[in-house]
């Protein structure tokens, strides 16, 4: 008899125990990299060198064209 009644309690408790569910959702935000600032600094320092060079180009012409007025 005590069987029959532990039995009795516990299948209704296993059969709605059996009947839950859990959902686990796992969601995967993409990731934004901006590059922007790297890209900007590489074209700032470009121009920076490329406004040197010109200068640097500049004093060689007129350098040049000194010594050939000396000659």
């Amino acid at each position: 008899m005590g069987k029959k009644i532990f039995l009795l309690v516990v299948a209704p408790v296993l059969l709605v125990t059996a009947c839950i569910k859990i959902k686990h959702e796992m969601t995967i935000q993409p990731v934004h990299i901006t590059v922007d600032v790297r890209i900007r600094i590489d074209r700032e320092l470009e121009n920076f060198f490329a406004d040197i060079d010109k200068a640097a180009v500049a004093t060689e012409k007129d350098n040049t064209q000194k010594k050939e007025e000396l000659q």
